[in-house]
């Protein structure tokens, strides 16, 4: 089973540590998780990935750190992987964090609303140096959440229109977590959830997940020499996965649903039978494919359910439990 590649741009201001998730991510995902692995399929593009990481872990100072993407659109193609047969790829593009403040007339913001209309999953990184206290209005100045929302109002919305039955999923990622972990995870939660009102409320189309992500708990007070120990910096693209694979599984079942249903009418008049018979035993064996594809879709589903136990995650407005 392979599955058209998932389009997923990830937002977020200039300096909120998006190529940083990103190269954790990386790191984690080679190893991999539950036998699922990410891998670039240019191979040069992976050694780069994996040499920037060696980077963090190795040099001390300001100079581990990647500077800030302000002036230039990272794109990256990936394979998701169940012991390593591709099931998914991943369309990655990093937009420069300036696009949120750029003008509708700037050719970056002009390809960054394309490229949203066409998204499957959409990645918003938030800065937890911004949510060591409650929020204030100048928090939403801070991180562009107001941005944000307007672009997902005006590229997701327009173009996707999620729905109860079709919700489009979008991530929201606390990066630099260690910076607000003395806080109540649940007030953390509360206050991004009221950065993004809108997606949060009932029967709106949108699977929501908020997800703490640190590169270790040690760089809150040392982050020029602290060990660097990722933490949660898989689930995104769980989640991305998960998603895609929940959108196939309904579909599949819409499909099998309508030939069982077309099998039972030819079979109710018996003219009608004799007449499409030999449709109907084509009907039977695309059902055994349909269901052998339900099968391998659920399992996988289940499997990556488990690693997104951890996280909240919010369907139409409320707090579900993912599965099957």
């Amino acid at each position: 089973m392979k599955l058209e590649d998932i389009k997923t741009t990830i937002l977020g201001t200039t300096g909120s540590g998006k190529t940083s998730y990103l190269l954790g991510m990386y790191a984690v995902m080679q190893t991999g998780v539950q036998g699922f692995t990410l891998s670039a399929r240019d191979m040069d593009v992976g050694l780069d990935l994996i040499e920037r990481w060696e980077q963090l872990l190795s040099l001390k100072g300001e100079d581990r750190w990647p500077a800030p993407n302000a002036g230039t659109i990272e794109h990256y193609t990936f394979d998701f992987s169940y012991g390593f047969r591709a099931i998914e790829g991943l369309e990655w593009v990093d937009y420069r964090g300036l696009a949120l403040s750029d003008r509708s007339s700037q050719q970056d913001v002009h390809d960054l609303a394309n490229y949203l209309s066409e998204s499957k999953c959409l990645f918003l990184c938030i800065s937890g140096e911004y949510l060591t206290d409650k929020i204030t209005p100048n928090t939403v100045r801070e991180i562009k959440s107001d941005r944000m929302n307007q672009f997902i109002q005006q590229c997701i919305s327009n173009n996707h229109n999620p729905s109860k039955e079709q919700p489009f999923p979008i991530a929201i990622i606390i990066t630099k977590y260690d910076l607000c972990h003395h806080r109540d995870k649940q007030a953390v939660i509360e206050d991004i959830r009221k950065l993004f009102q809108a997606l949060f409320t009932p029967d709106s189309g949108w699977l929501v997940m908020i997800c703490p992500v640190s590169l270790g708990k040690e760089l809150c007070e040392d982050p020029d020499t602290g060990n660097i120990v990722p933490v949660n910096n898989h689930l995104p693209i769980v989640f991305a996965v998960y998603s895609q694979l929940r959108t196939y599984g309904i579909e599949l079942k819409e499909k099998r649903d309508n030939i069982n249903k077309h099998i039972n009418n030819c079979n109710q008049n018996t003219l009608l039978k004799m007449l499409k018979n030999q449709e109907i035993k084509q009907n039977n064996e695309e059902l055994k494919t349909i269901d052998q594809e339900i099968s391998t879709v659920e399992e996988n589903m289940q499997l990556l359910a488990k690693e997104l136990q951890q996280v909240s995650i919010f369907l139409n407005g409320s707090e579900v439990t993912v599965g099957v």
